[in-house]
């Protein structure tokens, strides 16, 4: 008897032990990690900090990640409306959902556009970039977006 109900057990134990190490849902970057190692179909996120309800949010743009080694499987918002940031709105998080393919290595190339006002996009070119003089982002070597559009740059190693 003791030994059905330690085998009973041991199966949602270690279920619970191991949602803790993140096997049980995609491993999740930051700003600061822009070299990021994954094995072959294992799903990851980019999280950015954003605050859409002030216009600041980031954009996936070109050239885009090799579909060969990466496969890009959604996006979303994460907001916390009851805590206004310093300009008024909810702050929150942009989270880019991708797959690792196969091996190989790319880039994942988006912008940030901290108002709503510093990137349009046209009929021509529906992607977002830069508005006004001197709007010209530069990659970006810091973990914390400026106050200027600027690009982040992900280099995703599949293994």
């Amino acid at each position: 008897m003791r030994n059905r109900l330690a085998a009973t057990l041991a199966l949602p134990l270690s279920a619970l032990a191991l949602a803790g190490c993140g096997l049980f849902g995609p491993t999740t970057y930051g700003p600061e990690e822009r070299s990021i190692k994954v094995e072959a179909g294992e799903e990851f996120t980019l999280a950015l900090p954003a605050s859409p309800s002030t216009g600041q949010d980031w954009y996936l743009v070109s050239p885009h990640p090799d579909p060969a080694v990466v496969e890009r499987t959604g996006e979303h918002k994460e907001t916390e409306a009851s805590e206004p940031d310093v300009e008024g709105g909810g702050s929150g998080e942009r989270l880019f959902d991708f797959k690792a393919v196969k091996p190989g290595t790319t880039e994942i190339k988006l912008i940030h556009c901290p108002y709503s006002s510093s990137c349009s996009t046209t009929k021509d070119n529906p992607e977002p970039s830069p508005t006004g003089s001197g709007a010209t982002p530069v990659p970006t070597a810091t973990g914390k977006p400026g106050t200027n559009p600027e690009f982040f740059v992900y280099t995703v190693t599949v293994r």
